[in-house]
């Protein structure tokens, strides 16, 4: 069976690494070969006007097409979001391909509209989202079939390392809460540790993002422990009713991280990861009640890590790429 994934190679920034490593392991199971989009004919400055959430969205309809052929059994196509779909500014790519799977990384309420804008006809065989809670909306939105595939993460870059090569004692990378991002800065000082987290906006970056994601990959292999929360605490308007379980929970956790902080209040968190996977962490409390809680949790550190490495060990295999993409497999036959 011949595979295709799709690819836009003008995607860039830390987040689409995740993306890039789902692409890889596609290719590694299932043995396809890359169809890199053709850069579109009209500049990508002047398109920038026609985005799928901007007012002029409409008037991608009327754009020419530009010619893109693909022939195949099976052509992937993973987006981070509805609003990187660039397929309906070609034409001849969909005639000769047996079965299309779509899979949306996030599929948030913000973005409904232009999911049912997108996703409500039958180009796409098999639809996906990574958010359990997110299916009954799309189905009703799109009068279409969806599956959740759960988010993952990538083995090959986040390998754990040894708790005396754990460089970083506390890290934060991406949401995080003000009081205790500062709280920690100062227990860091005092303590004489190290706190590595987010300095950077993203947009602007001077690297592709397979390097980006690797390098951030590193950071969190080296991190005792990791800082995160989840998307309705740190951005409740974002995550409206949904409670996703996002790339960021499997990454820390196949780095071997001791996570604090807060999981999300989704029942299939507990079945995807692990029920003990996350230590609870009280950010809205005092600075001396947030200091109290870090003394505990730093001089608890081996046995934590002890128990983070436990459960690495235990799930590892159920957490990676490969596993989503025989899942996937198992839909399309």
């Amino acid at each position: 069976m011949k595979h295709v994934v799709i690819k836009d190679n003008e995607l860039n920034g830390w987040e689409y690494g995740m993306l890039r490593s789902f692409e890889r392991s596609i290719v590694e199971v299932t043995g396809a070969t890359i169809a890199n989009i053709p850069a579109y004919s009209i500049s990508k400055n002047y398109m920038n006007h026609f985005g799928h959430s901007m007012n002029k969205a409409f008037m991608r309809k009327v754009l020419p097409k530009d010619r893109f052929d693909l022939e195949a059994d099976v052509a992937w196509y993973i987006l981070m979001g509805p609003e990187n779909y660039k397929l309906d500014l070609y034409d001849g790519w969909n005639g000769k391909i047996k079965t299309k799977v779509l899979y949306l990384y996030d599929t948030l309420p913000e973005q409904y509209q232009t999911i049912k804008k997108l996703f409500s006809s039958n180009t796409w065989d098999v639809c996906i989202t990574s958010f359990n809670d997110a299916v009954p909306v799309l189905e009703e939105l799109t009068g279409r079939k969806w599956h959740c595939v759960p988010q993952a993460a990538d083995r090959q870059i986040f390998t754990p390392v040894n708790f005396e090569n754990k460089l970083i004692h506390f890290s934060s990378y991406g949401r995080r809460l003000p009081v205790l991002h500062e709280a920690l800065i100062e227990f860091c000082k005092v303590n004489g540790l190290y706190y590595d987290y987010t300095t950077h906006d993203g947009k602007h970056p001077t690297a592709d993002s397979v390097e980006l994601y690797k390098q951030y990959a590193w950071h969190l292999n080296h991190s005792l422990f990791n800082i995160s929360w989840p998307v309705e605490v740190t951005n409740p308007v974002r995550a409206g009713n949904l409670r996703p379980i996002t790339c960021r929970w499997f990454e820390a956790a196949m780095g071997e991280c001791i996570i604090l902080g807060k999981k999300p209040a989704n029942h299939q968190f507990d079945i995807e990861l692990t029920t003990d996977l996350v230590e609870d962490f009280d950010a809205f409390g005092s600075k001396a009640s947030i200091f109290k809680q870090l003394d505990k949790f730093w001089d608890n550190r081996v046995s934590l890590f002890e128990k983070s490495r436990r459960i690495r060990t235990a799930n590892q295999d159920r957490w990676d790429w490969e596993t989503r993409v025989n899942t996937i497999l198992d839909l399309v036959k």
